[in-house]
């Protein structure tokens, strides 16, 4: 049992049998089968590999997200449960949403920065936990916010350079960026919160085959437009501003589709406002009245308006393009700010859930790209305190079978290879409010440009394996079925637990060396079952059955041991659990003893 953590998490369901089948195909993805998990947020600290992940609670139909976890890895296929050493509860500002986050190390301390509601402003912060341990438990740093401001401040991703400077990036929709100090719990006040420009070129626009849309357009200009849904119907409409090929003049095109990131066609085949349009960022706008009528805006100083049609591509009779009178300009002005954050005006593929990673002294910032559905993107710089970021390409494609429509990267070398942590909703119960974390090999090529993953079914090359002869927490998992885990309330170590007959636990890459013997396992129970090793599949050859008697209670810990056949060299093992209908017993650890 790791003993580490001292919070106790709710019991929750972790897994269904009917994935049991997948294991004749090795699966691994997703690495974690006893909760939802997302966001997934890696660190290697020593020779071990650290996952901090969110957790979308059962059955959510929103993201319905309390506490955070912790799970460790040193040969990347099997996962121990390190518990929930950090909740909302840590933080006495935060209200709710316990949503994406990121943990670092520097000189012995580990600080966690995520992100939840503020109580009191309503709104989405940034705070920072520190502990002595990369496990906890973690403490709240500030007693507040480290960083605050409404939506946008979520999915806090935390860098330190070469240098030592640190920094913290997160945001959605637009991307912003701390200089952190040394104490890893302020930051430089002179530089303060900068907002990085969402430029085409460092994000790359977000509708699509948008310069080809208008064929009598010179050029246009992606981040001055708007898209927007009819009332009336199940079409999108994106209205730019543009510049006309002949008369070289500034105007405002419309094009149609049935998606809000295009492509788009050009039904007019000709702009659609070509009057009042001079200016540096025309910035055209639709919004609706209290009487659902829709208006087309668009200006800088002056602002002007024609009222359209419910075709959304042709203007009222007798309602020409005119100057918003003075009268109305503020309510017009309010509603249009009321746009600045929302998906219609974002104008560029960059979505939110920021993650700054450094090869060959190149910074790469990958992200969710959008709209939605998410893929996965990235983006390089030569420089993070002045950054210029250039797009690259995409580095995951939408996932359509067992996706969620969000995405979030993690990206960590880690024994000579860099991996890609994401999540995907393919758990049983699972989909866009109950996700999995997920991990594939991530590749280069020699320019440095990231080359696209494809989702597999998980890690094939283990990068270690496991020592039988030393005790093993049981909640090491490879890949299980039908199980949870529990903390202990009187010492906070992790058990599994909810076990039945026909669950099991697989462990990977065990080296039995010479051999082994016997079998001993930790547990505790009130009716007593068996546990089966079985070798290699979850039909594979007997090795022998463990008997798990009642000890008096499923809190009351004894220790179970049986003799083995001779097993000897490298095997996945199958921890099979028998018995009667209902929970057989809670299981702690097991260990092998070596043949003498």
């Amino acid at each position: 049992m790791n003993t580490a953590i001292k919070k106790i998490p709710a019991l929750v369901l972790l897994f269904f049998t009917g994935f049991a089948g997948l294991m004749d195909a090795k699966a691994q993805n997703p690495i974690v089968q006893t909760r939802y998990t997302a966001d997934p947020a890696p660190m290697v600290y020593k020779d071990t590999l650290f996952l901090y992940t969110s957790h979308d609670e059962d059955n959510s139909t929103w993201f319905v997200m309390k506490d955070w976890h912790v799970y460790s890895t040193t040969d990347m296929v099997n996962w121990v449960d390190r518990g929930s050493p950090l909740s909302l509860g840590t933080f006495k500002w935060a209200e709710k949403d316990a949503w994406a986050s990121q943990c670092i190390e520097r000189n012995g301390k580990f600080y966690w920065y995520i992100c939840a509601n503020d109580k009191d402003s309503h709104g989405m912060a940034i705070g920072v936990a520190v502990s002595d341990s990369p496990a906890g438990p973690f403490k709240d740093a500030l007693g507040k916010p480290l960083v605050s401001g409404g939506w946008g401040f979520i999915d806090p991703t935390v860098f330190i350079d070469d240098d030592g400077q640190a920094y913290l990036y997160w945001g959605n929709p637009h991307l912003y960026y701390v200089k952190l100090n040394s104490d890893m719990v302020s930051y430089e006040e002179g530089t303060g919160v900068v907002k990085v420009p969402l430029t085409e070129e460092g994000f790359k626009l977000r509708i699509h085959n948008a310069h080809n849309t208008f064929e009598w357009a010179e050029s246009i200009d992606g981040l001055a437009s708007h898209v927007v849904k009819s009332k009336a119907g199940d079409k999108y409409y994106w209205y730019v501003s543009a510049t006309e090929k002949n008369s070289n003049r500034k105007v405002i095109g419309v094009a149609v589709g049935d998606r809000a990131i295009g492509p788009f066609s050009d039904v007019l085949g000709k702009p659609f406002i070509t009057e009042y349009c001079d200016g540096a960022n025309i910035n055209p706008t639709v919004i609706w009245d209290e009487a659902k009528q829709a208006w087309l805006t668009w200006g800088a100083s002056d602002l002007w308006y024609t009222k359209l049609n419910s075709d959304m591509i042709s203007s009222a009779a007798g309602f020409g393009p005119e100057k918003i009178p003075d009268g109305r300009k503020e309510w017009f002005r309010n509603q249009i700010n009321g746009t600045v954050n929302s998906t219609e005006k974002r104008f560029t593929t960059y979505e939110e859930g920021p993650w700054v990673y450094k090869r060959n002294q190149r910074y790469y910032l990958f992200y969710p790209a959008g709209g939605v559905p998410e893929h996965l993107a990235y983006s390089t710089s030569e420089s993070l305190s002045n950054p210029d970021w250039k797009y690259g390409d995409t580095v995951m494609a939408i996932i359509k079978k067992g996706g969620a429509f969000t995405n979030h990267p993690g990206v960590v070398d880690y024994k000579g290879k860099t991996y890609l942590f994401y999540h995907n909703g393919a758990l049983p119960g699972g989909g866009g409010f109950n996700r999995s974390v997920c991990v594939d090999e991530l590749l280069f090529n020699d320019d440095g440009s990231v080359r696209e993953v494809t989702p597999t079914a998980g890690i094939e090359d283990a990068v270690g394996t496991l020592n039988p002869f030393n005790r093993v927490e049981a909640e090491t998992i490879a890949w299980s079925s039908g199980l949870k885990t529990a903390r202990d309330s009187e010492n906070g170590g992790i058990y599994v637990t909810d076990v039945h007959n026909g669950d099991y636990i697989k462990i990977r890459g065990v080296d039995f060396k010479k051999g082994a013997s016997s079998f001993s396992a930790g547990a505790a129970a009130e009716a007593g079952g068996i546990i089966e090793v079985r070798l290699d599949s979850l039909s594979g050859p007997l090795a022998g059955a463990l008997q798990v008697k009642s000890t008096g209670g499923t809190n009351k810990w004894k220790s179970f041991s049986a003799k083995m056949k001779n097993i000897e060299g490298l095997h996945d093992i199958f921890l099979v659990f028998r018995g009667k209908d209902g929970e057989l017993f809670n299981f702690d650890w097991w260990r092998f003893a070596p043949v003498k």
